[in-house]
Parts: C-alpha cells; structure tokens; sequence
C-alpha cells in the first residue's frame, strides 16, 4: 500500500511538472524590406528601407513612443529658454554605444556639424537648417563655430535654433541628428557605415552582418539603456533582390514576420478583407503625385502639362487601387496642423487642384495640345514615366493613350535604380510619393525646394517663399508662406498630386509590441514572437 502511495505522488509531481513546461519561442524576427540600401550613415541616408533600418539602430536626444509622441531617448530631460530659440538637453549617464562606450554629447555636436558640412553633398541637410547658423555654415556664409550646437560638458548639449520652432522636438528624432562616433569615422571616413566592426550604433540593435544586397542581421544591444525592454535577441533585414512572388511565399510559410513586398497578383484590398493573412492598411500623411520635368520639352509648355492633368481620371485611379483612398486637391495631405490650434492646413488651404472628370475634360486637354502646336496627336512624342511600381503607373498610363492616343512608356526600376535616375534628373516625368517625416507643411513643401531631382523645375517664386517661410519668426506669416508657395506650385502644374496614398503591409498575428508611425518609422524595440 505504502509502495502504491509512493508510485502516485511520483506520477503526479511527473505530471504536473510536465504541465507546467513553456516551449520558448526563439526571438529572432526577420523583416522583408525593398531592395537596394547604398548608406547607413545618419546623416546621409535617404532611402524609405535605410530609415526602417536606421531608427533601430540608433536613438537620438528623443524617441517617439508606441503613442506616436516624442518622448525622452538619449536625453532624459531639457529646458526651453522663455523666446523658445535655446534648448538645453542632459543626456544620461547610463547611455552607451553598443561597444560599451559612454555617449557624450560631443558626439552630438560632431555629428550635427558633420551633417551640415558643405563640402558634403546631403540630399536631407536642409533638416538641420532649423539650427543657428546652420544653413549659412552649409551655404560656406558662416564658421562651423557659428553654428548653434555645443556641448557644455559630456552630458549636457546646448541648442540655439534660427527661430521658435514648435515642432523641433519632432525633428529631433530624424536621422541627421543621431549622434555618431568621430574617432572612428576620422578612422575610416568612406567606409565606416558598411562594416560591423565599425558601425557602432546606440540603439535597440547593432550591426553584426551586412551581406551586401541580400541581408542585414542585426542583435539586440546589451549596452542600450533601455535594454530591458528589448525582448528579440535578433532583428534582420532581408533587402535582397528577389522576386516579389517569393517572398510573399516566405511570409505564409512563416520565414518572414514582417514585410511590404507583395507580388503584382496578389490582391491587397481582398487580403486585407478578407483578413486570412494579416494584411494590414496603413494610414499616414502621404501624397503620390507626378511631376514633369519643364526643362525637357514638350513640358517646358504649361498648356502641355495642363493638358496631361486633365486628361487624368483621378477617380478612376483610386477605384483601381481600391485602397479607399482620396484624390488628391493639394500637394500637403490633410493631418498636417495649420497656425491655429486645431485647424488643418489642407482645409485651410482650400481645393487646388480638380477632383471631378468628365468628357469635357479631354475636349479642353486636346484642345490646348492643339494650341501647344500639337495638331495631330499621333505627333506628339512618346511619354516616358520614371516610376518605382508599374501597377498604378499603368492606370496613367491607361488614361493618357485612352483619352489622348498617345504614346506612353513605363521605366519601372528597383529603388536603387530609380533614385539614381531621379537624383540625376534622367527624367521627362516621374512618379513619386512623401510620407511626413514631422507633421508641418514644410516638410512637403521644403521638401521639394530642397530636393535636387526637383532643383530649378518650378516657379522661381515657389521657391523664395519657402526660402522666406523658414526665416520668418511669425508662425502665421509662415503659414501664409507656404499657403501661397503651394498655390504658387498647383498653378505652374509642374507636379500633380494624385492621391493621399494609403499602403499596405503583412505582419505574422504572433508578433506583438510591433510599432510603425504615422511617419517614416517602423519601431521593433519593444516587438516579441509570442509563444
């Protein structure tokens, strides 16, 4: 008996212990990105998948929340002068760069510097102009010591910015203004950002394996001072150039945990429906629009231009992409604050641009063809459309040979090839989208003035008052400003907005914590594969 008693606690206590077992899952994440990352450097990168990949890597002075609102990074507190032009941050004493090393902030101050170097050729420094000084040291008008940053000591940085600006703390998590390491780039100036041993970051994850055009693996930091939150062991990026068809394939047979590659024959609105993938729909400040190139002829003629406008059927576009999507009346989308508290600059700004189509409107684009000297249609030259995708470039494209019979080509290139072309303006018109990296009409405004595929392509005028825009102190004049510039850019009808583009990504169900902003940014800090 007693023997039997013996024999039924010991199968129990196997039982219950059995029972009480967790299979851990491994906490290594895989995310499918676009083809094609040239940089890492903070202060250089560009690309839509460089931002991905950057903002897990580093941290800035401030970080953005699963809230979408600045937060405390780097820093962990700062003052604000009373006329909002001096900023001073206190960076913590537990901040550490992946190789262990302590983050000073004359790491800040070097990397911001270095950012605005003139004798550097940065597509996005116009972002650091927000700083004392900063556009003048860029433009060679002032000394790098003119510029308004400096470290007091190594834990606190002192910000003199040109005017108040209300959204600096929103800036303040773009990439320009990731501190970086000057004793290792004085070491390896060219190569620094590719190599694991020199890519020191001070975010989430650090740089183990850079398998060039195939794969970036990255692990979790151990020095990160918000390490404990961090739940992946592993994040990696695939950026390999494959077909869409198989990743998409990778993705259902759990390979992949996150991605925004999708084959051409896959049907995103049904998938997003019919909600057996997670397909999930994006909703951000985002604008797809087109722009001609007015030095190349036929589009250095408005009357041309207007004429391929409203030859469009915008509606019929978004019907198409069915996204529930709205056409486009303006080149800054709603979402983006005016002057007053609670207005909208797009409201505000009123419709400038068309919504409807009807027949009359290709009888009116024909007819100023006509009077651009094109008489006889089939003698209007081929249209040549730059673009990154070719499905709804080919709803353009559709719109133009039906309703004006003529020629159009699709140059349909991966995003390495597509910003190479852009950059060095080998274009008659291109096809592009913006997505808010903070939310004030500058960004897509300036954007613009700024960019070097769009240098000297539009009004003259449209570029002085976004010029005038970022000096002046009243934040209503500003805003009048960029009312009339983007006016000023509707009526030269050198870039046409399309829609408020909506876009679509995959995410495994099991994968929690995962959080990506209403801007540029994909946060995996705080993700985790649940069990």
């Amino acid at each position: 008996m007693r023997r039997s008693i013996l024999l039924i606690i010991i199968l129990i206590t196997l039982l219950s212990s059995g029972c009480s077992q967790k299979i851990e899952v491994e906490q290594d994440l895989v995310a499918a990105l676009d083809f094609g990352v040239t940089s890492l450097d903070p202060a250089y990168l560009r690309l839509l998948n460089e931002q991905y990949i950057a903002c897990n890597l580093w941290e800035g002075l401030v970080r953005r929340n699963e809230e979408g609102s600045i937060e405390p990074g780097i820093a962990e507190s700062w003052e604000v002068s009373k006329d909002s032009l001096k900023y001073t941050f206190h960076l913590r004493k537990n901040a550490k760069w992946s190789d262990g090393e302590p983050i000073t902030a004359y790491q800040f101050e070097y990397a911001w510097k270095r950012a605005l170097d003139p004798n550097k050729n940065s597509a996005v420094v116009s972002m650091m102009y927000f700083i004392k000084n900063g556009q003048a040291y860029n433009k060679n008008n002032a000394r790098i010591d003119d510029v308004g940053v400096k470290a007091i000591d190594d834990h606190t940085l002192e910000v003199i910015l040109e005017n108040p600006t209300p959204y600096f703390l929103e800036i303040l998590n773009y990439h320009t203004y990731y501190p970086v390491r000057p004793d290792i780039i004085d070491k390896y100036p060219n190569s620094w950002d590719k190599k694991p041993y020199t890519l020191i970051s001070n975010g989430p994850f650090y740089l183990v394996d850079w398998d060039y055009n195939k794969e970036i693996k990255t692990l979790k930091n151990p020095y990160y001072w918000d390490q404990n939150n961090v739940k992946l062991n592993s994040l990696t990026f695939l950026i390999e150039r494959r077909d869409n068809e198989d990743v998409w394939n990778r993705y259902l047979n759990k390979e992949i945990h996150y991605g925004y590659v999708f084959p051409e024959e896959v049907n995103i609105p049904y998938e997003i429906k019919a909600n057996k993938h997670n397909v999930c729909l994006e909703n951000y400040p985002s604008t797809f629009f087109i722009c001609f190139n007015s030095k190349n002829k036929p589009f250095d003629n408005i009357k041309v231009r207007q004429a391929l406008e409203l030859a469009l059927n915008k509606n019929r576009i978004v019907e198409k992409r069915n996204y529930g999507e709205e056409v486009a009346t303006g080149f800054v989308p709603p979402g983006i604050p005016d002057a007053q508290s609670k207005t909208d600059f797009r409201e505000k700004g009123g419709d400038l641009m068309r919504k409807e189509f009807n027949s009359q409107n290709i009888i009116k684009a024909k007819a100023l063809l006509k009077e651009a000297g094109y008489s006889d249609l089939s003698d209007f030259p081929t249209v040549v459309i730059l673009a990154r995708e070719s499905q709804t470039v080919k709803y353009i494209e559709d719109e133009w040979e039906n309703n004006l019979g003529i020629n159009v080509e699709v140059d349909a290139c991966k995003e390495g090839l597509y910003s190479q072309k852009r950059n060095s303006r080998e274009f008659d018109i291109i096809v592009a989208d913006w997505i808010a990296d903070f939310l004030d009409p500058i960004n897509f405004l300036g954007y613009l003035a700024n960019e070097n595929a769009f240098k000297d392509i539009f009004p003259s005028n449209y570029y002085s008052l976004v010029e005038t825009s970022i000096t002046t102190t009243d934040n209503l004049l500003r805003m009048d400003l960029l009312h009339e510039a983007e006016k000023t850019l509707m009526d030269s009808y050198t870039l046409i907005p399309l829609f408020y583009k909506k876009d679509a990504y995959y995410l495994q169900p099991y994968v929690k914590g995962f959080f990506k902003s209403s801007l540029a940014e994909i946060y995996f800090r705080n993700c985790y594969i649940e069990n």
